[in-house]
């Protein structure tokens, strides 16, 4: 995948170019076929806002028909994870969605400690956050338990002991959804103190609904 810059900050925009070079199990494009794909930055979370399919060679090389005939064997339901899979390489750019969501130890978990309320308040936020920024196909659970150091199966455990006066999980328990109530957003807000604002602004940090992304 070739990439038009070296850096992928908030509200930056960046243009990726993807071939059959890139075939990896994850997406597939036919020899000869380009995708030129837009996306940006949006608190974290990997927005597509343009994709353009077009033959990699001069339009005396390869024609309109040949395209039509191989986009239906192309395979792109995945290309959001493929996108996000190679930004995140520590060898590249080393994006990390969770580098936009305020700072926090959240090592009481990792430590086995007992978590206060504002801790299950900031790890409810941050199960919020991870719903919506990550590719649907990504497995919140397990990225999570990564970001956290800690087990997949102490994570879900974990999910369970979050006070109900904190965060309300919707939806069965390995899909996405849940909101913090008020108590935890005050709660996170007094912890920010003059940064709280930029939670206030953050569309990712208070909900998440499988409906809205229907």
């Amino acid at each position: 995948m070739k990439i038009n810059n070296n850096s992928f900050e908030l509200n930056e925009k960046l243009q990726v170019v993807i071939d059959s070079n890139d075939n990896d199990g994850l997406i597939f494009i036919p020899k000869n076929i380009q995708i030129d794909v837009d996306i940006e930055n949006y608190f974290g979370k990997i927005v597509i806002s343009k994709l353009v399919i077009h033959p990699s060679e001069s339009e005396f090389q390869i024609g309109k028909l040949t395209i039509e005939n191989n986009i239906p064997n192309m395979d792109i339901k995945l290309l959001d994870r493929y996108i996000y899979k190679v930004l995140s390489d520590k060898s590249g750019l080393a994006y990390s969605p969770y580098k936009y969501f305020p700072d926090y130890d959240f090592t009481v978990f990792e430590k086995g400690r007992r978590p206060s309320p504002l801790d299950w308040a900031m790890f409810a936020s941050l199960y919020v956050f991870s719903c919506n920024v990550l590719p649907q196909s990504v497995k919140v659970e397990l990225s999570l338990a990564k970001h956290l150091r800690i087990s997949e199966e102490n994570f879900k455990r974990f999910m369970k002991k979050i006070p109900e006066d904190l965060f309300r999980k919707s939806g069965h328990t390995e899909s996405r959804g849940g909101d913090i109530s008020l108590n935890a957003e005050n709660l996170i807000k007094e912890f920010l103190g003059v940064d709280q604002e930029s939670f206030e602004n953050n569309p990712f940090l208070k909900f998440y609904s499988e409906a809205d992304f229907a």
